[in-house]
């Protein structure tokens, strides 16, 4: 009798510890969903500020007003608010510019190159940067559509300006991926108003140090086979086929490579890389790399 109550004892413990458990975890859960909330509810908030340009320029009625008419891409609107800025170029929160903004909105919105134009036409400039990374419109532009980085470049852009990290933008064509099959026209785009075909990443970056345009896209092409076709094109411009990386990576070593990828996958080359191939080949660069390997 006495083992049968202290049984029923141990399991009515038992119940109640496993009570007390899953409470435990149920409340838990609540906790974490309920944070799980507010964090998501915060940054839903915040860029909702950033979207509308509040963020940036909410503290400055001036500079918001104009950037209102950006968000709502209404050149009127601009021009009207423009007149109470002194500077076009005045800093906002963390250094953000009002033409910055507009650009960086167009890698989402393609009707925002009506807001470029508009604060090019006012007077901002394209190539303005005060060092902070919301500043650096120019850079930023090679993200756009073409007809964003068109009005930069025919507004005075430099077509070699570089990054915040002080990459030449032209390298950075192909970085976020907007606007990916408006690429190619950039890249002429870049060229046609003075960009050095010959620009390099800098030998202190830990990716492609020291790569040249040529080279930077030519290693893109086991991903992206109209790499070999910019590759041409790079080529076809004048780019020197030469110039190493530091790592002394060189065009023709970087071509053979590819080929033995392509032999040892078994997979049929490209008709770019073909092309491409038969480009260097012609032009002896191939059969100097062989000459050095035998």
């Amino acid at each position: 009798m006495k083992a049968r109550t202290v049984l029923k004892w141990a399991i009515g413990v038992i119940a109640l510890l496993a009570a007390v458990a899953l409470a435990g975890a149920v409340w838990l859960f609540v906790a974490f969903y309920l944070d799980m909330e507010k964090g998501e509810q915060h940054r839903r908030q915040l860029q909702a500020e950033l979207d509308s340009g509040r963020w940036d320029f909410g503290d400055q009625p001036a500079l918001f007003a104009v950037a209102q008419g950006i968000v709502r891409n209404d050149p009127e609107t601009i021009r009207t608010a423009a007149k109470d800025v002194s500077d076009l170029q005045a800093p906002g929160r963390d250094g953000a510019t009002l033409l910055d903004f507009a650009v960086r909105r167009s890698w989402q919105h393609l009707e925002a190159v009506d807001a470029v134009k508009t604060l090019l036409s006012l007077g901002a400039d394209p190539n303005y940067t005060n060092g902070n990374r919301n500043s650096f419109a120019m850079a930023n532009a090679v993200h756009a559509s073409a007809p964003v980085l068109r009005a930069m470049l025919d507004a005075g852009g430099n077509a070699n300006a570089r990054d915040e990290f002080g990459r030449p933008i032209i390298l950075m064509n192909w970085y976020l991926g907007y606007y990916t099959n408006e690429a190619r026209s950039r890249l002429e785009l870049l060229l046609d108003h003075g960009a050095n075909v010959n620009s390099a990443m800098p030998t202190d970056r830990s990716d492609s140090a020291g790569y040249p345009l040529l080279l930077y896209r030519t290693a893109m092409g086991l991903d992206d086979r109209l790499a070999y076709a910019d590759a041409l094109l790079l080529l076809e411009r004048g780019a020197d086929p030469n110039r190493a990386g530091a790592d002394g990576m060189t065009f023709g070593n970087m071509l053979m490579a590819h080929r033995a990828h392509f032999q040892q996958t078994l997979k049929r080359p490209p008709t770019e890389f073909a092309t491409l191939w038969d480009w260097a080949e012609k032009r002896g660069i191939v059969q100097q790399i062989l000459t050095r390997n035998l």
